[in-house]
């Protein structure tokens, strides 16, 4: 990612909850942090599961999905080294000591090697919207080594809508927040058939899933082409 590419790198994400008492009773956090968990859930994650959150912020997923990994692991990723200590900070507040089953770290080109063990799932919520598609390629192809031999990537990101150019920006609207996405600058949206291209350059499948419940982006599934052939 480069410097340009979005203000995460330089600006703590949802910094202005770092000091607040009833962060829980903010909508963006609990509603965001439920949907999320409640999705993992019903796609099948298990105490025993290997997590890869990438883009993972101040540990809003982390800190409720660590407690329920009994003898699996979490890998937090995220560019951020400052986020992620705000995240350590959330994750004692939440009652979660620092041998708890979890690893952060902090890394600007997705370098994941610090994952010492098969990525069941990996996971990327309102990462791919504020990503070029280089930085996208490069997620999907640094992710390929770690994930296990039927690991599946679930990532969101802003769709492009049927007969719209993919020039012009886009009126989005989340609870009540009037925006644009663009194609040439932060946050981004992509169509369908861009998307699919660029994870079958990465070695993927991508399909859409109509199980997450995000009021502006859509769920997709990447799973890994060559196991799809074999199976």
């Amino acid at each position: 990612m480069t410097q340009a590419e979005n203000t995460y790198q330089h600006e703590v994400f949802l910094d202005h909850l770092r000091h607040r008492s009833d962060r829980k009773g903010e909508r963006i956090w609990r509603e965001h942090q439920q949907m999320q968990l409640s999705f993992l859930q019903r796609r099948g994650l298990r105490p025993s599961s290997t997590v890869l959150d990438l883009g993972c912020g101040p540990m809003r997923l982390g800190s409720v999905l660590i407690p329920l990994l009994s003898s699996g692991w979490y890998f937090g990723q995220d560019l951020n080294p400052e986020t992620l200590a705000y995240g350590e900070e959330v994750l004692r507040q939440a009652g979660i000591a620092p041998d708890a089953p979890y690893t952060l770290m902090a890394s600007e080109r997705f370098d994941l090697s610090a994952v010492d063990r098969p990525v069941d799932i990996a996971f990327a919520n309102s990462l791919f919207s504020h990503l070029t598609l280089n930085s996208i390629v490069t997620c999907l192809q640094q992710l390929r080594p770690v994930l296990a031999r039927h690991g599946v990537l679930y990532a969101t990101f802003f769709v492009l809508p049927p007969g719209q150019r993919w020039l012009e920006p886009q009126p989005r609207n989340k609870w009540g927040k009037a925006f644009f996405t663009y194609a040439n600058q932060d946050p981004y949206h992509y169509s369908l058939a861009m998307l699919k291209a660029v994870a079958r350059q990465a070695g993927y499948k991508l399909d859409l899933l109509s199980d997450f419940g995000h009021p502006t982006q859509v769920m997709g599934r990447f799973r890994q082409r060559r196991l799809l052939r074999a199976g």
